[in-house]
């Protein structure tokens, strides 16, 4: 992430309407740019102090570590959210392994009948597939016959 995008991305973060994805990797940028680290402190102080005033609340002077506890406050739920994916994909492929496990243990049990087989049919199939007529074969014939009569 560009420091551009990280400083649009300021005012949103603030108000929380950024997503998990977004939020994540402008806190990653954050930590690793100090100058955006200065601008979101200074934005956030001018936001937040604007808004007390707006409320009529009394104004703290210490922004800094109100904005400290946002941010983890946002890590953690980001952690948050990620052990849950990992969670659900864990337990769906649980589940699956266990749908297998039974399938294979439900049908282990079944065996398939041994058929020996005494005589072979294959001598039947070559005298079919000699004694039948391929239609591209006697085409061929034909025409080998019109060729020969042309040329006499």
């Amino acid at each position: 992430m560009t420091c551009m995008e990280t400083q649009r991305m300021i005012t949103p973060f603030i108000n929380d309407e950024l997503s998990l994805k977004e939020t994540e990797a402008f806190i990653d940028h954050v930590n690793s740019c100090p100058e955006c680290r200065e601008e979101l402190e200074v934005y956030y102080a001018l936001l937040t102090a604007m808004k007390q005033l707006d409320e009529d609340k009394i104004l703290y002077d210490d922004f800094s570590m109100e904005l400290s506890a946002k941010l983890e406050k946002a890590q953690e739920k980001i952690i948050h959210a990620k052990f849950a994916y990992y969670r659900k994909k864990g337990a769906m492929l649980l589940l699956i392994l266990l749908f297998v496990f039974a399938l294979n243990w439900r049908y282990s049990g079944k065996k398939e009948p041994v058929v020996i087989i005494t005589e072979s049919d294959f001598r039947l199939r070559l005298k079919y597939q000699r004694t039948r007529e391929d239609p591209l074969d006697a085409a061929l014939q034909t025409f080998m016959e019109k060729q020969e009569k042309i040329g006499e």
